[in-house]
C-alpha cells in the first residue's frame, strides 16, 4: 500500500509540472557549453522546449544538437473484495518526458 501511495504522489507531482520546462546548462562532448531543456508532462509539448531555447539564446538563435523523448503508461488499481463491500478503484495515465538539446549561437 505504501508503494502505491508514493506512486500516486510521485504521478501527481509530475503532473503538476507538466506546464513548466527547465533547464541547466552542461558541458557537451565537444567541451563547449550547450543546454539541457526538460518540458515533460502529458499536458506540456515539445513547443514549451522551443520556447524556453529561445528564451535562453535570445535573438542569436540556436541550434539543435539532439532531442528525445518517451511515454510510459502507467496503472495503479487497488481495492477489496468483500461480500457487500468495496470494488476497485483505478488510476491509469502515462509518464511523458522531453528534452532539446541546444546550443546558443554566437552573435554577429
Amino acid at each position: 500500500m505504501n508503494k502505491m501511495i508514493k506512486l500516486l504522489y510521485s504521478a501527481s507531482v509530475l503532473a503538476l509540472l507538466g506546464g513548466c520546462a527547465f533547464s541547466h546548462q552542461i558541458t557537451g562532448p565537444d567541451g563547449k557549453p550547450m543546454h539541457t531543456i526538460s518540458c515533460n508532462g502529458a499536458g506540456n509539448s515539445i513547443s514549451s522546449c522551443y520556447e524556453k531555447a529561445g528564451e535562453l539564446c535570445g535573438t542569436a538563435g540556436y541550434d539543435i544538437l539532439d532531442r528525445d523523448g518517451s511515454s510510459s503508461p502507467f496503472g495503479v488499481a487497488t481495492g477489496t473484495v468483500r461480500p457487500g463491500y468495496g470494488g476497485y478503484t483505478s488510476t491509469y495515465g502515462a509518464i511523458v518526458t522531453r528534452n532539446l538539446f541546444v546550443r546558443c549561437k554566437v552573435p554577429s
